[in-house]
């Protein structure tokens, strides 16, 4: 005799168990990151979903087997009463009621196997879609950045942030070389405009626009794309430095660094820098593009005193850094745009910059236009790690992306990695100047990037531009796989 209650009981269980074990592999494969909340709550969604239709199936099972179970003993208490006198008859009806008990519980037993196969189909859906969206975040992520990092820059500007979590300033975006038309349109659609860059070294220039009331900066950016599907629109977004300095030991009293021949002119984006003895012997023209009461100055300080080693005799330094209540300095795409523009018109052959942020639209098409009329741009390649995605900009395609190695060739520990990295450079350990006085040792890939501007600089006196990114390329040092890789890339610049 079957003992059905109990048994649809445990296939009713087994249903609810399968789905909370495969529904907690769903929900712990999405891949985490403070930019993808949304995304993670929509394959939580859809796999919680899955899993409560699994369990209503299972909870009409038991219903379903109780009912059955009730009406079994009915009717064998019937059986049993009305046919005593008769055991024949009493046998056949009783092994009748056994034969529909079992062809009762064998249908249960097809339902809930049908109920398991749905429940399965449905739960390899979900986690498919889930792994197509993890597999679009990654690629998003590889396109743009991660904004992990970001979260808190900027803060006492109360930023907005942007479909991917990056920092951007509240209720506002900046377009790129609008004609009167398109701003009479956009402001016809409630736009302000709060100022116009002029950029006359890159050709164009720059507006920034308010929000219309009650927008955020990804509504307004939305609907200026719309209204302006020719145009260049973008947020404003904030940036942070590569790398916070921090010295690998103790600053020593010497006040200089061995110093190669050259009268190199360069330019730096980076944050201020102070007066100090390994700048004793280079003219220095600085500009300040950043507002604010606290202007950091260590980190640009320790690469100006890279570049002055490297034989540099005319620098250029646009400070864009300002530090706000986290006391992380950050800059924003506007500010960027401005410094460039300088570079430009100052006809600086290469400008170092040590930049982390996400790709920008108004940043990559100024940077394209700023490398055609013959500045180059050598970029830090980042320091998140080997399994971070691309900062930008290093990652643009013109831009010359530099890692880090250590005297013996391995590369930064904490470096980037991946296709956009171009060279490789001494930064572990390497000695520069201590803006509160001294040398101290510093490692970082902002730190291995000035080798290369110098280099691409020299080589500049006496080659064109494209010629000298070309021969950049020849004269690297094969660090690491044989040929081209994304940890060296083409190897080691010395």
């Amino acid at each position: 005799m079957f003992e059905y209650k109990s048994l649809s009981r445990r296939l009713a269980s087994g249903i609810c168990a399968a789905a909370l074990v495969a529904g907690c592999a769903g929900l712990l494969a999405a891949e985490p990151g403070n930019s993808q909340d949304r995304v993670r709550e929509d394959d939580g969604d859809r796999t919680a979903r899955a899993l409560e239709r699994a369990e209503r199936d299972a909870a009409r099972a038991a219903e379903r087997a109780a009912r059955d179970e009730a009406r079994y003993a009915e009717d064998r208490a019937r059986i049993l009463e009305r046919d005593s006198n008769d055991p024949e008859r009493q046998q056949r009806e009783l092994a009748r009621l056994e034969e529909d008990r079992a062809e009762t519980l064998a249908k249960a037993q097809e339902e809930a196997a049908k109920d398991a196969e749905d429940f399965a189909k449905e739960l390899a859906k979900a986690q498919e879609d889930a792994a197509k969206d993890a597999a679009e975040r990654a690629e998003d992520a590889a396109e743009y950045g991660s904004s992990s990092d970001m979260r808190d820059l900027a803060a006492d500007e109360l930023p907005d942030y942007d479909e991917r979590g990056f920092p951007v300033r509240r209720g506002e975006i900046v377009g790129l070389s609008l004609g009167e038309s398109a701003l009479e349109r956009l402001k016809e659609s409630g736009f302000e405009v709060l100022s116009r860059q002029e950029l006359p070294a890159l050709g164009s220039w720059l507006h920034r626009l308010q929000a219309p009331a009650g927008q955020d900066a990804s509504t307004a950016l939305q609907i200026a794309r719309g209204a302006e599907p020719d145009a260049v629109f973008d947020y404003t977004h904030y940036y942070g430095l590569q790398y916070t300095p921090a010295g690998a030991g103790a600053s020593s009293a010497q006040g200089s660094l061995p110093r190669k021949e050259g009268r190199l002119t360069i330019g730096m984006i980076d944050t201020a820098i102070v007066s100090h003895p390994t700048l004793s012997d280079v003219s220095v023209e600085s500009r300040d593009f950043a507002s604010g009461d606290t202007v950091p100055k260590a980190h640009g300080t320790a690469v100006a005193s890279i570049l002055a080693s490297e034989g540099t005799s005319k620098l250029y330094v646009a400070n864009i850094f300002r530090t706000g209540r986290t006391a992380r300095p950050y800059t924003s795409a506007d500010t960027i745009v401005d410094a460039l523009n300088w570079m430009v018109l100052q006809k600086v052959p290469v400008v170092n910059m040590s930049l982390a942020g996400p790709r920008n639209a108004i940043l990559d098409r100024l940077i394209e236009q700023a490398i055609g009329r013959g500045t180059l741009i050598v970029a830090a390649a980042g320091n998140g790690g080997p399994s971070a995605p691309p900062a930008y900009p290093a990652a643009l395609p013109p831009v010359i992306a530099v890692t880090a190695v250590d005297r013996r060739g391995r590369v930064y520990r904490y470096a980037n990695q991946g296709n956009y990295i171009t060279v490789s450079a001494h930064g572990v350990d390497e000695p520069a100047a201590n803006a509160l006085g001294g040398i101290t040792r510093f490692s970082g890939t902002s730190f291995a990037t000035p080798h290369v501007a110098a280099w691409m600089a020299r080589c500049q006196q006496r080659s064109s531009a494209q010629s000298c990114a070309r021969r950049l390329r020849r004269s690297a040092r094969d660090l690491g796989a044989t040929g081209y890789d994304p940890v060296y890339g083409h190897g080691l610049i010395e």
